[in-house]
């Protein structure tokens, strides 16, 4: 159930005429299958000014598919974690407000675009905005998303208030966490965005073994960034 200030803000993002230029930057990695159906729904979005692919040094496809709609595609050429393309994405975006999404998106509409930047663009009551799944389906990756959305992959920052892209690009799969805990938590939103999801792990691999090595990767690169954080007392 949405909260009273949640409906509040979409209500007026949708009378407002969002007049904020925006980037929205898609880190990717090995992501030819999911990618095609996140762009297709931001191509239609008249309003987004700038979509910028990261292909972090895909396997597959990626680098091509994204090429085919006609965006702005970065492509690395060695492997430099989800931070590493996130930190690329930021420095070439050309507008100060950006948008992350994860390139695996499953139910995205612009509705769930509108309800991201509402704290920020409209109430103006946040520097950071993260949106977190809702449980219509309880999946992993949902209910980790709504237990601990500080790694959230959907956010919306103004660029001045990003830490050091120097230190943002070392971080791998722990940039989500590192770049909330930057943010003071009374500058902090958490919009909950109904019916969106994500392909987990386990579904994109080549069989179940790669896919929970390939979670259990990911959690220890966050575990990583969590306790290194701790120690500088962050």
């Amino acid at each position: 159930m949405h909260t009273f200030i949640e409906r509040f803000q979409f209500l007026r993002s949708r009378m407002i005429k969002i007049s904020q230029k925006i980037s929205v930057i898609i880190p990717a990695f090995n992501e030819e299958k999911n990618l095609p159906r996140v762009l297709k729904v931001l191509e239609k979005i008249k309003w987004i000014d700038e979509i910028i692919v990261v292909d972090d040094c895909s396997e597959d496809k990626t680098a091509s598919v994204a090429e085919g709609f006609g965006i702005k595609v970065i492509s690395h050429k060695k492997n430099s974690g989800k931070g590493g393309a996130m930190a690329t994405g930021a420095k070439a975006a050309k507008h100060e407000l950006l948008l992350f999404l994860d390139a695996d998106l499953t139910g995205l509409q612009e509705d769930h675009i509108l309800k991201i930047l509402a704290p920020i663009c409209f109430t103006h009551e946040a520097d950071l905005s993260l949106g977190v799944f809702g449980l219509e389906e309880l999946k992993s990756t949902n209910l980790m998303n709504m237990a601990f959305p500080s790694i959230s992959g959907q956010r919306a920052i103004f660029k001045s208030k990003l830490p050091s892209l120097e230190i943002i690009a070392k971080q791998r799969y722990g940039v989500d966490y590192f770049i909330t805990k930057s943010i003071p938590k009374n500058r902090r939103a958490v919009i909950t965005l109904p019916n969106l999801s994500q392909v987990i792990k386990e579904d994109k691999s080549e069989n179940l073994v790669k896919g929970i090595q390939s979670r259990v990767k990911m959690y220890q690169e966050i575990l990583k960034t969590m306790n290194s954080m701790k120690k500088d007392g962050k």
